[in-house]
């Protein structure tokens, strides 16, 4: 965005949250991860644990549950960013982006990295 600045180019960043959308469908994705985690030596499977596979499955499906199947908030934005005279540099799209990204974005890398 700010390297645009110079060549006249104003750019609104959409900071969406999570959406109900194939890319976040948990059944490919935990596919893909189980067949990824069969592939790998015994070793880098023993240094990480039998358990680590649904470890990483049960984020993704609860990611997928908690997302919302309307995609108005994000399409909203993108018509505001695009025919607002005025429009803001950022915008966060969904309950998820405004209670968690959007702070999360304002805190120091430390502290975001931890949490």
């Amino acid at each position: 965005r700010r390297e645009m600045r110079p060549f006249g180019v104003q750019v609104s960043i959409i900071e969406p949250g999570g959406f109900r959308t194939s890319m976040i469908d948990p059944e490919p994705l935990v596919k893909s991860l189980r067949c990824l985690w069969e592939r790998l030596p015994a070793e880098t499977q023993a240094a990480y644990g039998p358990q680590y596979p649904e470890r990483c499955a049960k984020p993704i499906v609860l990611a997928h549950r908690l997302s919302s199947s309307r995609l108005c908030p994000v399409t909203d934005a993108m018509t505001h960013a695009l025919l607002s005279r005025c429009p803001r540099s950022r915008y966060a799209a969904g309950w998820d982006a405004r209670l968690v990204f959007l702070p999360l974005s304002y805190c120091p890398a430390w502290l975001s990295d931890t949490i």
